[in-house]
């Protein structure tokens, strides 16, 4: 479940800081190498773009090597793991988008969280994704770094479709995966 208390307070920012966020272990099933690769190819089309990554993790030391390989150092902000609070939601409340290029998942949290913000998200394409997150989110092609690149472009330069999923996100995680809504289940499943 997701705690929507401080979402619920923080108000967006008119100029998002970050275009994209991602938060998770800096793990090989979260895709984390991957979405530098990515990050290259969005730089390559809007040179100011900035990526927020929230997290800690075995690869690390890659992470942080292959930023300085593709010279993207300006591009991306390695945060480390950062507590649930305050300061994670003013860094979701100062970005656009939540990435999250996990490779193999089951459905973590970690993208709902940012999603409670209004942050509509962009995946590979699992299958726990068609029950975790059935809308707010657009999945492509497994593997496909061009359209999941192409696919972040699309949403920061169409506002119709951005406000859709941005809404559509917000809305999944208040009616599905907010904690009142998570604890009536259990306890409507206790009970009867």
């Amino acid at each position: 479940a997701v705690d929507i208390e401080l979402a619920s307070k923080l108000k967006k920012k008119c100029s998002s800081k970050y275009l994209a966020v991602f938060q998770g272990r800096l793990h090989p099933q979260k895709g984390v190498l991957e979405l530098i690769g990515i990050w290259k190819s969005v730089v390559a089309s809007l040179p100011k773009a900035r990526l927020a990554i929230i997290g800690d993790g075995e690869l690390m030391s890659q992470v942080k090597k292959k930023i300085a390989l593709f010279r993207l150092s300006a591009n991306i902000d390695m945060l480390g793991y950062v507590y649930d609070g305050p300061q994670k939601a003013k860094i979701f409340s100062q970005s656009m988008i939540v990435v999250h290029p996990a490779l193999f998942d089951s459905g973590g949290m970690a993208t709902a969280e940012a999603m409670a913000f209004g942050l509509p998200a962009v995946g590979f394409d699992l299958p726990a994704y068609e029950s975790y997150y059935p809308r707010g989110m657009i999945k492509v092609r497994l593997g496909d770094t061009a359209a999941f690149a192409q696919t972040i472009l699309t949403l920061a330069g169409s506002s119709g479709l951005y406000k859709r999923l941005s809404k559509s996100a917000k809305l999944l995680v208040y009616q599905r995966l907010s904690w009142d809504t998570r604890a009536k289940e259990v306890l409507n499943h206790v009970t009867t």
